[in-house]
């Protein structure tokens, strides 16, 4: 409980310092690697790269090694961030427009679909019906919900657990919410389609085979620092980049394809992860707080 709830203070402090330091022009790496060390200086470890996801980018996306990509002039940012402190993880995100004010009511969707969701979940309800008051929280601004992106149950050093919660009604979403449980709630709303797709761009892998005799050394490597959760190649400069396409077709590694709006539509999401108690439910990362 404690590790957890220190977690959930790193990230909420993570993603403060990351919307005082974000401007336009600033370059993505620089981005990502201060607010990974923060993290770090904080005395937790990150859970997984910084997600720095630009406009119509939903997810999955962290600055390469030589990124030379900045953030640009009026643009919507997602800034995804995770923390752990002994493998109890916490996931969460903040939406930021720079300047402009042209999405604004994309922005306050996703806000609201989380206030929405936080204010619903309890223990004995069922994961759809989260989904529904997220759906619903987004369509009462105009947009859509996307419909393909869900929340997850957390576990120790496990960031996706199985079970999710939806960003809107689906049925198939049964399970009942339980006094215990921890799952990051992350509401993505859009003026696009309403669903993602493969860019065919890997900057994010998790290793799944931890022996392989071709390998051994790199997993080690990969495994001391991360274990088995996310994490991004410029945190390994000794690995060379050969071994991440070869372990990746040999089934050693899984990558994350960066997902984007299918008809580009431009993408909010708020994320926090909430600890279920009895009569409701707390957030760690208390992401509420960070915007008003």
């Amino acid at each position: 409980m404690n590790e957890l709830v220190g977690a959930g203070d790193v990230v909420h402090r993570a993603l403060k310092y990351a919307v005082d330091i974000i401007h336009p022009d600033m370059p993505v790496l620089e981005l990502c690697e201060k607010i990974e060390q923060f993290i770090i200086a904080q005395g937790a470890k990150p859970a997984f790269p910084v997600n720095i996801s630009i406009n119509e980018v939903a997810a999955h996306y962290t600055a390469t090694k030589n990124d030379g990509s900045k953030i640009p002039k009026n643009s919507v940012v997602k800034i995804d961030v995770g923390a752990h402190k002994d493998g109890y993880i916490v996931d969460a995100a903040v939406t930021v427009a720079l300047g402009t004010n042209a999405y604004d009511g994309l922005i306050r969707a996703s806000y609201n679909a989380l206030k929405k969701a936080s204010e619903a979940l309890r223990p004995g309800v069922k994961a759809w019906q989260i989904g529904e008051a997220i759906e619903a929280a987004i369509k009462s601004f105009g947009y859509k919900p996307i419909y393909n992106l869900t929340g997850h149950r957390i576990e120790r050093y496990v960031l996706h657990a199985g079970d999710v919660i939806p960003n809107y009604g689906d049925r198939s979403a049964s399970q009942n919410i339980k006094t215990g449980d921890v799952y990051a709630v992350e509401p993505f709303a859009t003026n696009g389609k309403g669903y993602v797709v493969d860019r065919k761009n890997i900057t994010i892998f998790r290793l799944i085979r931890n022996k392989s005799k071709k390998y051994q050394k790199y997993i080690d490597i990969i495994y001391q620092f991360s274990n088995n959760l996310p994490f991004t190649p410029r945190w390994f400069p000794q690995i060379p980049d050969a071994f991440y396409k070869d372990a990746l077709s040999e089934g050693v590694l899984y990558g994350y394809e960066v997902l984007v709006e299918e008809a580009n539509g431009f993408v909010a999401q708020f994320e926090d992860t909430f600890l279920i108690e009895d009569g409701g439910a707390r957030p760690l990362a208390r992401t509420l707080e960070l915007v008003t």
